[in-house]
């Protein structure tokens, strides 16, 4: 999969006016996700993505695992993006839906270790 796909998703949204605010947001709603996930999940979910959504871009964005919900993902995408609920909602799932295409089998895997609120999110998109 090229990452080209994952811009298109986001950039196709009304509300990201071009592709650096695209590629911005795609990084950051992976990098989140990332850093919710521990240093295995992290590395099976970047191993199977495109340049540059390598795990040292990604995890490294955060300096800990991220103890926080759904909702307070969707609020830090909301924050820094300057979007509602529902332009962050939508953002995300277009960022997951390309990633689960992408990681096809192991997304299974990783949903199976987050929390509910998590994995509803993820199995949603």
């Amino acid at each position: 999969m090229e990452y080209e796909q994952f811009l298109d998703a986001a950039g196709k949204l009304s509300f990201i006016p071009d592709r650096e605010t695209a590629d911005a947001a795609v990084k950051a709603v992976l990098g989140i996700l990332a850093s919710k996930l521990d240093e295995e999940q992290a590395h099976q979910l970047t191993d199977n993505l495109p340049e540059p959504l390598n795990y040292q871009r990604l995890h490294s964005h955060q300096v800990r695992k991220l103890p926080i919900s759904a909702d307070e993902y969707i609020a830090v995408i909301c924050e820094q993006f300057k979007l509602d609920d529902i332009q962050a909602s939508e953002l995300i799932q277009e960022t997951l839906r390309v990633t689960k295409a992408a990681v096809k089998d192991k997304i299974q895997e990783l949903t199976s270790r987050l929390p509910a609120d998590w994995s509803a999110l993820i199995e949603s998109a």
